[in-house]
């Protein structure tokens, strides 16, 4: 296993605010002396997910949990040593060497590689778009009325009608073709050859939330097929698990609590240019529910602006059965025939667009109206399908009333439906685990051990500075479950350093859990420490009685009086001790 450099973790977390970091993806709130938000990480309609400024988060609903450089690994889908790598990258901290692990340690190179290859590829593309060979593209930009500043902002630029110009840029660099291949800048054929996947085009870098470049969109603007090409899989890059410009986006939609979502990249480019810079794509596919989730870390309403032809209208059909399904509001605007959102606004302005945003139709009566076109059964089965899917019990709920009040049903017949085809489809009840004084949901009542494990390991975990004399006391003798005996072996272990990287997952939510709780007085610490030194100094005595009676026994059959009699005396000590504790 790899050493995890525990000054460097200390230097990022003592260097970054979990608060502002978290505010990159999340709309918080403040709460008292915390910050909530609605989870990123889950689907929810009241805000649950907690931020801590002692530097931890903690979702009461899905329980995630962690610190600071937890919260940016999960957001970002990295693993422990590649998200550390990143912010220390992002902070100027070096990294010791830790011991090689060959197949993580080619992962997390093959990805920081594409990392900068697509932050090369931006710069080549950017840069050919200002050289004399880029006048396609920025005709065909004046052509579009796009200003220099969204220009800029986005980082447009033009692949080279060449076929191995970006190929030779990142050969200079150091990168071979085969990695700038695997990174998906380049393509191989069915020959071998390996030469540029962008050629002649106008170039859309894509981001990641925290501005990084991870893939590319491409126009054509020779007329070659496709007239779009996006970047395939890559270390970096899924499919369906991002927006394009909702990195450029994120801070107006987290202000405003709403976001515009439209389909094309020039309609997004057009929208921040006249003003609505909560505007984002769907970046050519169907929409997913991890694009849901991740818009839905910054906003909890969509507004839908999709054309009006019939793909446009089944699209914005899809969009909204799949936020809906996610727990988050949305309306929708169909643009009139033969209009998309670019043309609407060179044509007619900002006004005419938002008048259009202020008509726009609740997203739930949007797919009534559109199914109320179908045949009764159709409609009816549309409708158990659809509510079959929501997960939220209290969305659910409301959405049922709704559903029947707009298209004429019984509320309690359909009520009575769905729970019936619950019955049907649910599965056997999951195993409830015993044992552990947290880290699995329970319904059987802790017994009085976990109960004490409990009150001693908050006790340490809040008042970390008291680990060595707890230590001394016999902390770990008084533990009865494995899961206290595991946390507190390394806390004992490594006293004076900061051991929640070494945690198991459903150690660190426990250790979350407890730091989340309020605050108490320099009194009320003192008073818990000295409840919590009365009950090791119980366990100490008892263990004691435990052991002295063993030995008297042993004594009593050899026949040792003398022996019998120390140790009678020790019992009444013991015992003498132990009325004082009560």
């Amino acid at each position: 296993m790899a050493k995890i450099d525990s000054g460097a973790i200390a230097a990022i977390k003592a260097r970054l605010d979990i608060v502002e970091l978290v505010r990159r993806y999340v709309d918080l709130k403040r709460a008292g002396g915390r910050f909530m938000a609605p989870c990123p990480f889950h689907q929810e309609t009241k805000p649950s997910f907690t931020v801590h400024p002692d530097g931890y988060y903690y979702c009461f609903g899905c329980r995630a949990s962690g610190d600071v450089i937890d919260f940016y690994c999960q957001i970002n889908g990295l693993d422990f040593r590649e998200g550390l790598a990143q912010l220390a990258d992002e902070l100027g901290i070096q990294l010791e060497n830790a011991r090689p692990d060959p197949v993580m340690d080619e992962r997390r190179k093959l990805r920081g590689d594409s990392i900068k290859m697509h932050a090369l590829a931006e710069q080549f593309y950017r840069a050919s778009l200002d050289a004399p060979s880029g006048s396609i593209a920025r005709e065909y930009i004046a052509k579009r009325g796009l200003s220099p500043e969204v220009v800029n902002a986005f980082g447009l630029g033009y692949s080279p009608d060449d076929w191995h110009a970006l190929e030779t840029a990142l050969r200079s660099r150091g990168f071979s073709p085969e990695n700038a291949a695997a990174a998906g800048l380049l393509i191989r054929n069915e020959r071998g050859n390996i030469y540029d996947r962008f050629r002649g085009r106008l170039m859309f870098p894509i981001n990641n939330l925290s501005g990084q470049v991870i893939a590319f969109g491409a126009r054509t603007l020779t007329g070659d097929d496709p007239k779009y090409l996006n970047s395939g899989e890559s270390p970096i890059y899924t499919k369906g698990e991002h927006l394009y410009g909702l990195f450029q986006a994120r801070r107006t939609i987290a202000h405003e609590k709403t976001a515009l979502l439209t389909e094309g990249y020039i309609d997004v480019l057009s929208l921040h240019q006249f003003g609505f810079t909560n505007a984002c794509g769907v970046l050519g596919t169907a929409l997913t529910t991890e694009q849901v989730r991740r818009i839905g870390g910054f906003c909890s309403d969509l507004r839908l602006v999709f054309d009006g032809d019939r793909a446009g209208r089944k699209a914005a059909m899809r969009s909204c059965e799949m936020i809906l399904g996610q727990g988050l509001k949305c309306r929708v605007v169909i643009l009139p025939d033969g209009e998309d959102v670019d043309s609407l606004l060179q044509t007619h302005g900002a006004e005419a667009f938002r008048e259009l945003l202020d008509n726009a139709e609740d997203g739930l009566k949007y797919c009534l109206r559109t199914v109320g076109h179908a045949s009764t059964r159709e409609m009816v089965d549309w409708v158990h399908t659809f509510l079959g899917t929501l997960q939220n019990p209290e969305w659910k709920s409301a959405i049922i009333s709704e559903v029947a009040l707009n298209i004429g049903l019984n509320e309690q017949d359909l009520r009575s439906r769905l729970k019936a085809d619950a019955r049907q489809t649910a599965g056997p009840a999951p195993e409830v685990g015993s044992g552990a004084i947290v880290g699995t949901r329970r319904t059987s009542p802790l017994s009085r051990g976990e109960k004490l494990d409990r009150q001693l390991m908050r006790f340490a975990v809040r008042n970390t500075r008291y680990v060595r004399e707890l230590e001394a006391r016999g902390m770990g003798e008084a533990l009865s479950t494995p899961f206290a005996r595991g946390l507190w072996d390394k806390m004992a272990a490594q006293p004076d350093i900061d051991v929640f990287p070494l945690l198991t997952e459903p150690e660190k939510r426990y250790w979350v859990e407890c730091r989340l709780k309020t605050h108490e007085s320099d009194e009320q610490v003192e008073r818990e420490w000295c409840e919590v030194c009365e009950h090791l100094e119980r366990v100490r005595l008892n263990c004691q009685k435990r052991f002295t009676i063993d030995a008297l026994r042993r004594a009593q059959m050899n026949g040792d009086q003398t022996e019998v009699e120390r140790l009678l005396r020790l019992q009444q000590e013991i015992l003498g001790r132990l009325d004082e504790q009560h």
